[in-house]
């Protein structure tokens, strides 16, 4: 019989005779945990062979050292080689729960003595990385176990056995059998099953994702230990390679030494949102809390006689009356649930309810409406209870990625406590106080690295101009396994704080530019203000240069208004902080970054000329944004030659809402004085008593940019009445909803004023103006106007013109 013979795997398990175990796994597996629990302790091996990177073989102290609380990872960094090439330099991980035969078989074989060793291929050998990774910098995962779940074998006893998936088959022929005792005849099925699965792969497959090269080194690790122990060997290993490695045969590789405590090889917490097989992790199974309280129910850790069904049940209600209780259901539907999944478990030959049956339940019992497949907000829910919430734990004085010790040495430099993941509040005078400034720095970059640390409650954005007067910062920060998580994911980049957010920003330039958006000058140049934030002056070169760039191509004048706005008040900081280290670095490169955006500025401007009604308002946001870069009188840029192109704006024939915006532009800028706007507005309504609607633009565009010219401007206001005054009824009906949007720039307090000077040009008294605030709103107002002439018109055609006469 073939080696991938499903019976041959499974006759072939337990080699009496030279004294060697087979036991094949799937990782995370509570059933094959308990189950190689048992056989450990019957079998006593003199050594426990596991498939895992042979450089993590270090690690395996401290993983069994007191205090570890999994779920931890092993993981390595890319070395320097790797990070010069920047070829697959990921992190790679090799993830551990309390219910991973791995290590269940580390923790049994320690207790007995036994010789500990990892037999795959070192963590960054090519043929470890050369599997399926979603995304750029996405962790690298060694163990994959796709094969369970796909493909035409799965498919066809999915359809034979009545389940659903593969995850759901494997529930059903493996997880529901983790009580029994016969351990060997538990293993022997899940032998010949893997092997069935192996029989049915591609081998050009197998050789693309390195599955081959990965058993010829555990074949070479076998023969070394059957050379070399006296005793039982016991072998760890993802089903799929258990066939390769029965028969002793096929190639193997010598043996070199496995890497001596590497620098770049680490343990570290980790969670179960990780570990979750539904967020694309490649191994194991998906919803791990669910599989957690499972493994505590057969290990004794919890009441095994309870009933699972309605424990999970239970709490999940209670954690909706927690977290959501707007999803809350009735107790009646509880016990509806719990019968249905107690039964369902029936029905499909099972012990107790698993996974599939639970969720079967929850929406048979609970959703009455029609769903799309995964989409209700409630099964959404109960996915995110059954994933599980656990972060693990380390024992102080462990050994950290450089990146993490250096983090936590700076933190605690800069006064933050770092003694417990309670949430802290620091304050912050950052123009005062230079020791204070550099811990806002600090925050600020790991913001970037870690934004689960810190979170800045209130304080000046400087660069936008929201509350620049306000003298200190407040942050809340914590530092949790969630930090150390997200740092571990930057420590392919650097290995300190600074080094590591610059990294960052500069990769996100470079997906600026791989996403078409490398003439975007304002997305660049807020790249730049996080640079400055954070004290990255490393970055500032490459930043700025990659401003001037887009600003050469850029030709979206809002864009650039607003990049010039961002870089007026960073220069201006700069240039206040220009005695402190990284801010020379910003404050030389700045003035010709501004320059480049005046000049582009400049060449665009122009073309305002041809913008119609349809695309006014960009127009305008772009107008008001230069009134704010250029509100002070002396800015930190050359303005003059923006201040000669708006003032040839004045003289050209432009939309209505633009012209007042331009008008509104100069006088702020002091290009034209309060009363050269006036006199210009009054002419413009003068000019457009055959085309009301475009005066009412016109004050719009003023409004958006400096609604003080109309509201301290008798002449504007009389000029607006007077136009008003000519039109009929059912015309200002028309105007009044553009009325109404440019209105809706002013206070109450200014349409007050406005309001009480049309009165007194009318003659109306203040008291007669009270009465006005009793009337409707304005679309009330408008509504019962509309009224009163649909009332007219039927009057007049039906003859009774007379009741329209006022009474004598």
């Amino acid at each position: 019989m073939s080696a991938l013979d499903p019976a041959a795997t499974a006759l072939r398990l337990f080699d009496a005779e030279r004294r060697l175990y087979f036991f094949p796994i799937r990782h995370h597996s509570p059933a094959c945990a308990l189950h190689l629990r048992n056989a450990l302790r019957e079998t006593r091996p003199a050594a426990v062979l596991i498939e895992g990177p042979a450089d993590f073989e270090p690690l395996i102290a401290e993983l069994l050292a007191p205090g570890v609380v999994p779920p931890v990872a092993m993981v390595a960094l890319p070395d320097s080689v790797e990070k010069a090439e920047g070829t697959r330099a990921g992190t790679t991980y090799y993830p551990i729960c309390r219910h991973s035969p791995e290590f269940v078989a580390i923790q049994e074989a320690a207790a007995l003595g036994a010789a500990i060793r990892f037999i795959d291929l070192p963590s960054r050998h090519r043929a470890m990385l050369s599997g399926p990774q979603d995304k750029e910098g996405a962790p690298l995962l060694p163990m994959r176990e796709s094969v369970f779940d796909r493909g035409a074998y799965i498919e066809a006893l999915c359809e034979r056995a009545g389940f659903r998936d593969g995850l759901a088959l494997w529930d059903g022929l493996f997880e529901a059998r983790a009580r029994g005792t016969d351990w060997r005849r538990f293993f022997t099925s899940v032998g010949a099953y893997c092997s069935a699965l192996r029989a049915a792969s591609e081998p050009d497959e197998l050789e693309g994702d390195g599955t081959l090269a990965r058993e010829t080194m555990m074949r070479a690790c076998l023969a070394d230990a059957i050379a070399n122990t006296t005793g039982p060997i016991a072998v760890v290993t993802g089903g799929f390679h258990t066939p390769a490695l029965i028969g002793g045969h096929g190639e193997t590789a010598p043996i070199g030494k496995t890497a001596s405590p590497a620098s770049n090889a680490w343990l570290i917490r980790y969670d179960f949102r990780a570990l979750d097989r539904l967020n694309g992790y490649g191994a194991g199974l998906p919803l791990p809390g669910f599989y957690e309280r499972l493994w505590e129910r057969l290990t004794g850790d919890a009441d095994a006689a309870g009933n699972l069904a309605e424990e999970m049940l239970v709490g999940f209600r209670a954690h909706l009356s927690r977290h959501e209780p707007a999803l809350v259901f009735s107790f009646p539907t509880l016990r509806t649930m719990v019968e249905t999944a107690r039964r369902l478990a029936e029905l499909r030959g099972l012990a107790e309810p698993g996974r599939t049956e639970l969720f079967d339940a929850v929406q048979s019992a609970a959703i009455k409406e029609e769903i799309e497949l995964g989409s209700h907000p409630l099964l959404a829910a109960f996915t995110h209870y059954l994933q599980g919430e656990r972060l693990g734990d380390l024992p102080p004085g462990s050994r950290l990625p450089p990146l993490i010790e250096r983090a936590r040495r700076e933190a605690r430099a800069n006064g933050l406590s770092l003694e417990d993941a309670l949430p802290k509040n620091r304050e912050l005078d950052i123009y005062r106080k230079p020791r204070h400034r550099q811990a806002s720095r600090f925050l600020h970059a790991m913001r970037l690295i870690a934004p689960s640390f810190a979170d800045r409650l209130k304080g000046p954005d400087m660069v936008h101009g929201f509350r620049a007067d306000m003298l200190l910062e407040s942050w809340s920060y914590a530092w949790s396994p969630a930090v150390e998580a997200a740092l571990i994911d930057r420590t392919a980049d650097a290995d300190t704080v600074a080094d590591a957010a610059a990294a960052l920003l500069l990769r996100r330039l470079d997906h600026l530019e791989k996403e078409g958006q490398c003439n975007n000058a304002e997305a660049a140049l807020n790249l730049l203000s996080i640079a400055f934030d954070a004290g990255l002056g490393r970055a500032a070169d490459r930043l700025a240069a990659a401003v001037e760039t887009a600003a050469r191509a850029d030709s979206d004048l809002l864009r650039l208004a607003r990049a010039l706005v961002i870089g007026k008040a960073l220069e201006s900081r700069a240039r206040r902080y220009q005695s402190e280290g990284h801010e020379e670095a910003f404050a030389t490169l700045l003035p010709s970054v501004l320059d480049r955006l005046v000049r582009r500025i400049t060449e665009l401007l122009p073309d305002l000329i041809a913008v119609d009604a349809d695309h006014v308002g960009h127009a305008i946001a772009c107008l008001a944004a230069l009134a704010e870069a250029m509100a002070d009188p002396d800015p930190d840029f050359a303005a003059q030659p923006l201040r000669d192109s708006l003032r040839e704006l004045l003289y050209m024939q432009l939309d209505p809402a633009l012209n007042g915006a331009v008008i509104a532009l100069s006088t702020v800028i002091g290009l034209i004085d309060a009363g050269e706007a006036g006199r210009r507005l009054v002419a413009a309504l003068a000019g457009a008593f055959e085309k009301p609607g475009e005066a009412i633009r016109t004050l719009s565009g003023v409004m958006a940019l400096a609604p003080h010219l109309f509201i301290n401007n008798g002449n504007v206001i009389t000029a607006i009445d007077t136009l008003f005054g000519s039109i009929d009824d059912q015309g200002f009906l028309l105007l009044l909803p553009q009325l109404r949007m440019a209105f809706a720039e002013l206070s109450p307090q200014e349409t007050d004023k406005v309001a009480a000077t049309v009165a007194s040009a009318h003659g109306i008294g203040h008291d007669d103006l009270a009465l006005l605030l009793q009337a409707p709103d304005a679309q009330a107002l408008s509504e019962h106007l509309a009224l009163g002439e649909r009332l007219r018109d039927q009057w007049l055609q039906d003859g009774l013109s007379a009741w329209l006469e006022p009474a004598a």
